[in-house]
């Protein structure tokens, strides 16, 4: 008997250390994961910023040229006539400073509104995300893999408002999709770490969440018919 419960306690203790080392290995992993999207959406902005940037003025952010270089064309480009049904898709690089939200907005706002506005909406975000990152249940790795993604791309735009005064946005997509002509707002590698991570997150909300839901559901009626028999 004394075998037996010395056995018992030894097995469950393997398995608190393995939990343990599987969720240090997991914060790893994610710290890996912000690290390698912050250094790549940086490294890319500098290089875009070398490569692209025609010309600057040094005392006004919104004096600047910069340079389209086309990188991808599927289709026949259309002509000006929105109404034109030709499928085209086009993928190119283009320097552009944002020097507000997405697609622009707030930018036209003055400096000393918009710049403590945008510094304190980015920190209250950060906290939060770091709130949600530490109250998600470890067994929840695509919301967890989600929210690093988001924290992500706001610490690699944030960098930009402290370093630069804008965000540099060097991604420029746009199509024409039976008739419907659009230029999509430029963006960089921040803009689609958090893009990505409100996806996956949503994914996990609405389907992983429903079908752990289902699962915890069918757990507790063999729970309970185990206790009537």
């Amino acid at each position: 008997m004394t075998e037996f419960v010395g056995k018992s306690e030894a097995s469950s203790g393997d398995k608190k250390e393995i939990k343990s080392l599987n969720y240090r290995l997991s914060i790893a992993c994610l710290f890996l994961a912000l690290i390698g999207v912050v250094g790549l959406d940086q490294i890319s902005k500098i290089q875009a910023e070398k490569e692209l940037m025609v010309w600057s003025d040094a005392k006004d952010l919104d004096q600047y040229q910069g340079k389209r270089v086309p990188l991808l064309a599927i289709g026949e480009r259309p002509p000006a006539n929105p109404k034109d049904g030709r499928f085209f898709i086009s993928l190119n690089l283009n320097y552009v400073r944002n020097q507000g939200a997405a697609w622009g907005a707030f930018s036209k706002i003055a400096d000393n509104i918009r710049v403590p506005f945008f510094y304190g909406v980015t920190v209250v975000a950060v906290f939060m995300i770091f709130f949600f990152l530490k109250t998600t249940p470890k067994e929840h790795r695509l919301a967890r893999y989600a929210l690093t993604l988001i924290l992500s791309g706001a610490i690699g735009n944030f960098i930009d408002r402290i370093r630069l005064g804008y965000v540099i946005d060097w991604i420029d997509v746009n199509w024409n999709i039976l008739g419907w002509r659009y230029y999509f707002p430029n963006f960089n590698v921040a803009d689609s770490a958090i893009t990505t991570g409100v996806t996956f997150l949503l994914i996990d909300m609405l389907i992983l969440e429903a079908i752990r839901q289902k699962k915890r559901g069918s757990l507790q009626e063999e729970t309970a018919t185990v206790e009537q028999s």
